[in-house]
Parts: structure tokens; sequence; C-alpha cells
């Protein structure tokens, strides 16, 4: 496979510009060409391969050094050390408006991007493209200058759609179109790669990345923290950095009806918690009880953003706990084909009392679910198409 690019030992330090001094004294540095020794680190040791064909995602959170390594990859920013090399032409959608003059009209801009991206043949034809692909109407013949941010989004993305380059590099910012124009601009990422393109994406959609990417590499205060499979490194990410749910907690009195413990069977029979998509298992509760008379239990499912999925009681079901002793009795809640979409999620658990009137303590134990899919939202909804 074709080497497109190959980052090796990037390191990018921004001086300190706390006052003028400091602004000056970074200035002459620069002009220098000499080393930020007491700089801010902001990219250190970076390496990674990207070959023709191949779509790679980077994740991490705000100030990470994603949005940096992307303009020096493209060529906007230089590295304080390391290498860039690559082999072949680069689109990259930074930010807003870069590359387009806001005197100019949409239409002025268009012809530009074509002659400087060397398009010579059915140019006419091509900016006639671009112009259905955008779809911003009259607003076409206006200066950038009066465009709302999604409209600077579709010309840019229009010009990407007939350079076609060798190595597409995109930021967040699909992130600010309307949602028409983002499943318009997927499909068209999805056919440019289906076409041998290669694709280097800033994300923090969790979906987008797993659904289009292939590789992911994790930043984490300018390294590399996690490198390879897209799927496993966006469920670590999630795990750490979006689900991070607070810890698990026991409120009980031992002296009163209270849940003992619980754990997740899977459809092999073990412990374990994690739970694959469609998987049937079994949520097994262990209560105590005082006086040997059987508790009731109330059941919640919630996501880790702390949304809301599900809850019941026992009541509702109509089933009692069976006994194992004098004064510990269990429930066996099993769950049918798994139909929760892959992320972090959590049971809260609570006994209560024999008349079902009083809920007594909090028991929450925390689980995920793994798979690939294309769906979104937190569950799975059986549909048939016709």
């Amino acid at each position: 496979m074709t080497e497109l690019l190959k980052i090796s030992a990037l390191a990018k330090t921004f001086p300190h510009v706390k006052n003028n001094k400091d602004r000056m004294k970074g200035l002459f540095h620069i002009l220098k060409n000499q080393s930020l020794e007491d700089g801010i680190s902001v990219l250190q040791d970076i390496n990674f391969t990207v070959r023709k064909g191949e779509s790679l995602a980077v994740v991490g959170k705000n100030g990470a050094g994603k949005s940096t390594l992307l303009k020096i990859i493209s060529g906007v920013m230089k590295a304080t050390s390391g290498t860039v090399k690559v082999h072949g032409s680069i689109g990259a959608l930074l930010e807003l408006g870069s590359g387009f003059d806001m005197e100019y009209t949409g239409l002025e801009n268009l012809k530009m991007a074509s002659a400087l991206a060397g398009i010579k043949e059915r140019v006419t034809e091509k900016i006639e493209r671009m112009i259905e692909f955008a779809d911003i109407g009259d607003f076409i013949h206006e200066p950038v200058k009066t465009y709302s941010s999604g409209m600077v989004v579709r010309l840019g993305f229009a010009v990407i759609t007939e350079t076609r380059p060798d190595l597409l590099i995109t930021d967040e910012i699909l992130a600010v179109g309307d949602e028409a124009f983002q499943i318009k601009c997927l499909a068209w990422v999805e056919d440019y790669l289906a076409n041998g393109g290669t694709l280097l994406l800033v994300s923090h959609s969790i979906y987008h990345i797993q659904t289009i990417c292939k590789h992911a590499m994790w930043l984490e205060g300018g390294s590399v923290k996690m490198y390879g499979d897209a799927y496993k490194v966006s469920k670590a990410y999630q795990t750490e950095i979006l689900g991070n749910l607070e810890p698990a907690v026991v409120h009980q009195d031992i002296s009163t009806y209270h849940v003992a413990g619980a754990s997740l069977i899977g459809a092999n029979g073990e412990v374990s918690k994690e739970i694959d998509i469609k998987e049937s298992f079994t949520l097994k509760v262990k209560l105590y009880s005082p006086d040997g008379q059987k508790p009731g239990l109330n059941l919640g499912l919630i996501s880790y953003d702390g949304r809301d999925i599900f809850g019941t009681y026992s009541s509702v079901a109509q089933v009692t706990p069976k006994a194992i002793d004098d004064r510990h009795f269990e429930f066996n809640i099993a769950f049918r084909n798994n139909p929760l979409l892959p992320g972090q999620y959590r049971f809260k658990l609570h006994a209560m009392t024999p008349d079902l009137l009083q809920t007594i303590d909090t028991y929450e134990l925390d689980f995920f679910v793994n798979g690939q899919t294309r769906e979104l939202g937190v569950c799975h909804i059986e549909t048939e198409w016709h």
C-alpha cells in the first residue's frame, strides 16, 4: 500500500507571550530558527504513517494538540522539530474561511480555488457542480464576508468534491453545517474512501469515528496515548473522557433491607462487565432481609451521560425473589437479545420493603456494551422496511 504521509518524531513548541518582552524574544527565536527551551510544548514525539486508502481519526480533549497537528501536516504551520513527508496532494478543511478571500463572491472564490488546485479541463462544468453541491442559492454571487458559518463550510467542501485530493484532512468543521448537509458530506466521504481516497479526520463524534475510520489515534497532552483500531481507541476515549460517570456508589444500612450484591452473567454463563450487542444476559441481584420477609426491587438503567433509559419494579413483573437462606434472597432478571448500542451504561438498584412502598438504598453496577454499528442513540429498535 502506497505511503501518503509519514510523521517522525514531530514536536511543536510555542513561545510564551505574556508580555511584549516575551513576544520579542519569541520573534527572535523564530527569525534565527532557534529552539524554544522554555516555550509551551504542544506536541511531543508524534510518530505515525497513513497509507493510500486508509482513514485515520484523531481524538482528544480540547488543547490536546489535534488542530496543531493538522495545520503542520497541511503546511499552514511549521514543526519545531521532526519530519513530515507527504507523497501526493492534500486538501484541508481546517478553519472557517481558510483559503477564501472574504471580499470576493462565492463564485469568484470557486474560480480562484479551481485555478490554485490546477484544474484545467472542463473548468466551467466542475464549477457548476461545486455550486450545485454548495446549494447556497443566489448567495453564490455575494461576498463571502456576508455568509453564515454554515454557508462558508458548504463552499469549502464543494471545492473538495471536485479537486478530490489524495489526502483529505478535515477538522471538526463539519459540525457547523446543518444536518442535511452533514449527511450529504458524509455520503461524499464514503464514496471518496470507496474509490481509494485517504482521510485524516479530527472529531469528537464517536459515531463518525467508528463508522468512517478504520484507525484512530488518541492524543493527550500533546502525546500519543493510544493508536490502533478505530472502535477500540474510540471506546477507550469515550470511557475515560466522554463516558466519565461519577464513581458507582453503594448507599445502604446493613441493619435493614438492602442490595447485598449484583452481577451480570453473559450468554456463556460467566460473570462479566462487558456484553455484546444482541447478546442475551442476566442481571443477578442479591438482597438482604433483617426479618426473613421477601424484599422487592427497583431497577433503573442509565447511559454514560446520566440519561434515563429504562426503569421497572419487581411488582410490575409480579414476582418475588427466591430464598438463598433465612436472610438472603435473589432476583434473576433476563435481558433477551440485548438492544443497547455500544457504550457505557449503569444499573441503579434499590431494595424495597416487603410491602413495596418504600425504597431503602442505592446500589450501582457499571457495564459496557461492545459492538460496531452505524445506528444512533442508546438502543436498537426492530424495524421492517418496505
